[in-house]
């Protein structure tokens, strides 16, 4: 699982000490077995073989405190606004839960799968729907907006479209209807649902099969409790929620996503935290004033190749542009002088000169309407600072003010979180002999 480990420190003691050897720890009394936090080891270590136990509670920990934080203060279409076009809550932990097993059980799995015979030998029966079955859920020439949704009767329609029979190896019969698979799409595979692909329905079905057979396996075969697979699930919802709050306080790096906390605190920062912080952070507002550069052009490529071959061999730059340049300037040495910065509505050439660094010819870069090649040589740039009453200064210093604000508080909550938990440790089953872990875990 991803976010096992990163880099926020708290020190989190446990009020007293467990003495059950199935229990790594309990959080505000309620249970953290062993034997899944055990897995949830096993898949840490698969990206960092060196991650102890004791690392992975402390991060089932941190998202648990979080997680409940956000589960009290917010409901699941604030944490969750995308789930019209995702995939449902539901859907997505149970897949990340099959997911995880998966990971975790991957050649028990597969042996145990193999020898049941495969996935086909799980289907008892395949169902072909009726069209006139079909278009009571999908009538014809509807269409699907971004956040449409079934309604009741299309959905108890739905269920009523068996596409598959099955029985499990631990016993346990069942079928799978269209409205199973509709509950596990996203807006893409409704939208393919809706337009009748057959071929796309039965996969999505035999996928779901093999979902259920996982479970079907955890639940009968892994030797996990109903408790470890409960922690599992837990584990990932926790999980989610935490990161759902991360972004809603703005935290979360998601050029997609607007915080309204965040704009909420950026546009409290004042003139006068703007001026601290520009003097405080001078590096981040210097800009390049000016550059000298000149360039080769050449219609054909194999012209331009020849002469950024002879650059390579040492032939000064200017005496290239002399020899293969056919731009006007090239008996100049194909100088282009001093150029300014034009505001976004510079030519190409002087946009790429400002990004190239100075002293080193570019490779051949062909230009955008494809007429030729050019090879450019920036010799030298001028610095200056932008002005610190200037939008850009204003701009780059609210959003970082209120970013550092969004994290102080998330830091105080934390600690608040931390401070009134009821954790209780089992510091002999995780094997090191005192009970303060080591949280570390970045927003």
């Amino acid at each position: 699982m991803a976010m096992l480990i990163a880099s926020l420190a708290v020190s989190a003691v446990s009020r007293d000490s467990l003495n059950d050897p199935g229990l790594a720890a309990r959080v505000n009394g309620e249970p953290i077995p062993l034997a899944g936090l055990t897995v949830l080891h096993s898949i840490a270590v698969h990206s960092d073989r060196h991650t102890p136990l004791n690392k992975v509670l402390a991060s089932v920990i941190d998202n648990r405190l979080l997680g409940e934080y956000a589960l009290r203060h917010y409901d699941d279409a604030t944490l969750f606004p995308g789930t019209g076009v995702a995939f449902s809550r539901a859907a997505a932990v149970e897949d990340q839960l099959v997911a995880t097993l998966r990971r975790a059980y991957k050649t028990q799995l597969d042996l145990a799968l193999d020898k049941a015979g495969g996935l086909d030998t799980l289907v008892k029966r395949r169902h072909v729907p009726a069209q006139a079955m079909l278009e009571q859920v999908f009538p014809p020439k509807r269409g699907l907006r971004l956040n449409s949704e079934l309604s009741t009767a299309q959905m108890a329609a739905a269920r009523q479209i068996v596409l598959l029979s099955y029985r499990l190896p631990g016993g346990e019969a069942g079928q799978i209807s269209l409205a199973d698979i509709w509950l596990k799409q996203n807006i893409q595979g409704k939208t393919q649902l809706v337009g009748g692909d057959a071929g796309y329905r039965d996969q999505q079905a035999m996928q779901l099969l093999a979902s259920r057979y996982v479970l079907d396996w955890a639940k009968h075969a892994s030797g996990l409790a109903p408790a470890d697979l409960a922690l599992l699930q837990r584990a990932i919802e926790d999980r989610d929620r935490r990161g759902a709050l991360l972004q809603l306080l703005g935290l979360a790096a998601d050029m997609h996503y607007s915080s309204e906390h965040l704009n909420r605190l950026i546009a409290t920062v004042t003139p006068a935290e703007i001026r601290d912080y520009y003097y405080r952070h001078q590096q981040e507002f210097r800009r390049i004033e000016r550059v000298r550069a000149s360039h080769i052009h050449c219609k054909e490529e194999a012209v331009c190749q020849r002469a950024y071959a002879a650059l390579g061999k040492g032939v000064p730059f200017g005496e290239a542009a002399r020899r293969f340049s056919d731009a006007a300037n090239a008996a100049d040495g194909g100088t282009l002088g001093w150029l300014l910065p034009r505001d976004g509505a510079a030519p190409w050439l002087h946009e790429l000169a400002f990004v190239l660094p100075p002293g080193k010819p570019s490779r051949l870069i062909r230009e955008p309407n494809g007429s030729g090649w050019q090879i450019v040589l920036v010799e030298a740039r001028e610095e200056g600072m932008q002005a610190p009453e200037s939008e850009a200064v204003r701009y780059i210093a609210s959003q970082a003010i209120g970013k550092k604000k969004a994290l102080a508080e998330f830091k105080a909550l934390r600690e608040k979180l931390y401070r009134d938990a009821d954790i209780a440790i089992n510091p002999t089953a995780l094997g090191f002999g005192q009970s303060a872990l080591n949280i570390q875990e970045q927003p």
